[in-house]
């Protein structure tokens, strides 16, 4: 057997391994692919789950609300920055009578920061003129929602941790003055939201078994040494159906997809996308306006009850 066939041979030898080995890596990839689609599905069908136990009003009860941070924000770090916080969150919250806790399963929640600093130099000085607005939509499942009334520990929780620390859009706008040349700029960043009111005991809380209602003072906080935040902290929650509550809840699952797919889109589309995307949040601030009007008359009716 001369070279050339041997060659040959050995090339076909090859040229079968690398067919087989290409055959093996294929099949490994669907078999990889199809887990993924399994494991989704069962995700699916987990939460369908989840949301058919909910409907069990011997366990479970919701209720819709709204939370309202407004307050003072001081930082002496970064020349003596003052500015004022606004955080509204509205939320669908299902309590777990086993657990004896109430969770957040869906929420809105709109930020905003305005402020201002001075800055002093050796041979100059500045102001900062600080914005930061943000608007997110999150959804929660039944093993990863946050607790918003944990009465095994007599507590309630202000502003639970938010899913992302990036939806806030920072502003700061500077304008400095060194040895008598003045010069502006922007610049623009993310962030969390600054609140920073602490928990508190359910002491004062005003309870029935369709509405919650809780308003307090933040205690004065420093998170950090030269910042610090003093405001005012209030929580209603309105007792609804288990069925609606469920289809809430579904309904910020969607919002918070939607959001997801609005962030990530990129190309010819932005516009079009933007807009729908825009109309479906409208359309959910407008529910939880009359949600809110609503909340105020119920606490308006229970308080003129009392007194």
């Amino acid at each position: 057997m001369d070279n050339n066939t041997i060659l040959i041979i050995g090339g076909t030898v090859l040229i079968v391994g690398g067919i087989a080995a290409a055959g093996i890596m294929g099949h490994g990839m669907k078999q990889s692919a199809d887990g993924l689609r399994s494991d989704d599905d069962m995700a699916i069908k987990m939460e369908q789950q989840d949301f058919e136990d909910y409907l069990d009003e011997e366990r479970y009860s919701f209720c819709q609300g709204r939370e309202e941070i407004k307050g003072v924000y001081t930082n002496s770090i970064l020349g003596s920055e003052k500015g004022n916080i606004t955080y509204i969150s509205d939320d669908i919250s299902v309590f777990d009578k086993e657990k004896n806790k109430l969770f957040i399963l869906g929420r809105r929640i709109t930020y905003t920061y305005y402020g201002d600093a001075q800055l002093a130099f050796a041979d100059g000085e500045g102001v900062l003129n600080i914005s930061e607005e943000g608007v997110t939509t999150e959804y929660f499942s039944k093993y990863t929602a946050p607790a918003r009334i944990d009465y095994n520990a007599n507590m309630i929780i202000p502003a639970p941790e938010r899913k992302s620390t990036d939806w806030v859009a920072v502003r700061i706008k500077s304008i400095g003055t060194l040895m008598g040349i003045t010069d502006e700029r922007e610049d623009i960043e993310n962030g969390d939201a600054k609140v920073f009111c602490p928990s508190f005991t359910l002491e004062g809380i005003s309870q029935f078994p369709d509405y919650i209602s809780f308003e307090k003072v933040c205690p004065d906080y420093s998170p950090n040494p030269g910042v610090a935040f003093s405001g005012n902290f209030s929580y209603a929650c309105g007792g609804v159906e288990n069925a609606r509550g469920v289809e809430l809840a579904k309904e910020y699952q969607t919002l918070e997809q939607l959001q997801y797919e609005f962030n990530n889109i990129s190309g010819d589309n932005d516009n079009q996308q933007g807009d729908e995307f825009e109309h479906t949040i409208q359309q959910s601030q407008s529910d939880n306006q009359d949600t809110h009007k609503k909340l105020q008359e119920l606490r308006d009716e229970l308080k003129s009850n009392i007194f």
